[in-house]
């Protein structure tokens, strides 16, 4: 095992079989294991890794699970890698561009608060309306969950549309809205960890890594009519920008 391997596990804040289903799933997904190729037998990782036995079967079961490997009675284990990678979710940074990417994804919802006067803005962000609908879905993109998502929308504004901010894209919908004029929106990301609960909903391991993402969209008057907290599977998200280079100065 290598000098990364060793470190990685003598560091993961996980049980090791969880670690070593990690390591060998980033070398599936990076093409250094492929598809169809032997994996070495339980005694060949206990010995690479230095774990128990129960430990590496535990390891290949969950990857066994996600479908990346296949165990074969009498002929060993193999990788299935997919034969395509799951489609990436890009974090645009226009509002058009944003519009494109959340076309077509599905909400699910996981929880409703009808009416909430608290908020987790800023004063950077604008002003409270002073009441809310609180909804935390899980978005899906061709049936793969890839984020958990908590928003804030401003309940005057729901109440002008409420069967479709319940069941589709709210972001979308605003401009659908008569008499609300949308200024702005402030988009912040930061990469975080995955708790055990968003790791579940998300379908990855705790403690992974996720990309944070915070929205808010202020109106013509500085207030806040949807503040969208939503967490991406890290392995799915990819921020992506153009950035301007000034000719040399002569």
């Amino acid at each position: 095992m290598s000098h990364a391997n060793r470190r990685q596990l003598s560091e993961a804040q996980l049980p090791l079989y969880h670690a070593i289903a990690g390591l060998l799933r980033n070398e599936i997904l990076t093409g250094k294991r492929l598809d169809g190729d032997r994996v070495p037998t339980i005694d060949q990782l206990t010995t690479e890794f230095g774990v128990a036995r129960v430990t590496v079967r535990q390891a290949i079961a969950v990857l066994a699970d996600e479908g990346l490997l296949s165990v074969q009675q009498g002929r060993g284990t193999f990788v299935t890698a997919p034969t395509a990678a799951p489609e990436k979710v890009r974090l645009e940074s226009t509002w058009q561009q944003l519009l494109g990417m959340l076309e077509g994804n599905k909400p699910e919802a996981l929880e409703i608060v009808e009416s909430t006067a608290t908020i987790p803005a800023v004063p950077a962000d604008g002003s409270s309306t002073g009441s809310y609908r609180f909804m935390r879905r899980l978005h899906l993109q061709h049936g793969q969950p890839y984020c958990v998502l908590d928003i804030y929308l401003d309940r005057t504004t729901y109440l002008k549309s409420p069967d479709r901010f319940d069941t589709e894209m709210v972001i979308p919908n605003l401009r659908n809205v008569d008499g609300l004029s949308v200024r702005s929106m402030r988009q912040t990301f930061q990469i975080a960890s995955a708790d055990l609960k968003i790791s579940r909903q998300l379908g990855i391991n705790p403690n992974a890594p996720i990309g944070l993402v915070r929205r808010v969209v202020t109106d013509n008057h500085g207030h806040i009519i949807y503040l969208g907290v939503g967490r991406y599977r890290g392995d799915l998200v990819v921020f992506e920008t153009e950035i301007e280079i000034p000719p040399a100065e002569k």
